[in-house]
C-alpha cells in the first residue's frame, strides 16, 4: 500500500478513535501559544481536529521546535475546516469526516469533479463543505488573523497546504512535516 494511502487510513482511524479519548489540552497549553480569541476557536473545533492539532504540536516539540508562531500554527492549521467562517456554526457549514474521505477519494480519482463541487461557497449548500475543505487554509488564516494571531502564524496557516513553498521556509517545512506525521 503506498505511503499516502497508509497515512490516510491511519488519519481516519485516529479521527474515529478521538471519540473514545479524553481531551489532553489544558488552558495552560493554550494560553502559552494562542491569544484568548484563538483559544475559543481551538475549543470550537471538532474533537478529532483538536486531537490532530495537539499531535502536530507534540511532534514539533519532540523535534525541539520552540518557535511560538510555529506552535500556534500547529494548533490552528485546520481551524478553517470547523465551519466557523460565517460566525455561525451550522451543520451544513462544518466539514464532516465523510466529506473529508470523499474529498480525498475525489482528489485521487476524479479531481475535476472535486473542483466543480468545491466551487460553491454558499453556506447551507450540500457542496459548501467541499468548498471549505478545499479552501480551509485561507479560511483558517482569516480566522486566526481576526483573533489576534501574529502575522507569521497567519501566514503559516495560510500556506500549510502549499507543498511547493516548504522549500523556501523552514518553519513551513517543519509544520508540514509534523502535520504529515500526525
Amino acid at each position: 500500500m503506498p505511503a499516502a494511502y497508509t497515512y490516510r487510513v491511519r488519519q481516519f482511524a485516529q479521527a474515529v478513535g478521538a471519540w473514545f479519548q479524553t481531551e489532553e489540552a489544558d488552558d495552560g497549553t493554550m494560553a502559552g501559544y494562542l491569544p484568548p480569541g484563538a483559544v475559543i476557536l481551538f475549543r470550537a473545533m471538532p474533537r478529532h481536529d483538536r486531537r490532530h492539532a495537539l499531535r502536530v504540536l507534540h511532534v514539533l516539540q519532540a523535534r525541539g521546535r520552540v518557535e511560538p508562531d510555529l506552535l500556534a500554527a500547529a494548533l490552528l492549521h485546520d481551524i478553517g475546516k470547523s465551519g466557523q467562517q460565517s460566525g455561525i456554526r451550522r451543520r451544513a457549514g462544518r466539514v464532516r469526516l465523510w466529506h473529508r474521505v470523499a474529498a480525498v477519494l475525489m482528489r485521487a480519482a476524479w479531481p475535476s469533479l472535486l473542483e466543480r463541487i468545491g466551487q460553491d461557497s454558499r453556506p447551507g449548500s450540500w457542496r459548501h463543505p467541499f468548498y471549505v475543505q478545499m479552501h480551509h487554509a485561507a479560511i483558517g488564516a482569516s480566522l486566526a488573523e481576526q483573533t489576534g494571531c501574529s502575522p507569521q502564524t497567519v501566514d503559516l496557516i495560510r500556506r500549510h497546504e502549499d507543498r511547493a513553498a516548504a522549500g523556501d521556509d523552514p518553519l513551513l517545512a517543519a509544520l508540514q512535516g509534523a502535520d504529515n506525521q500526525s
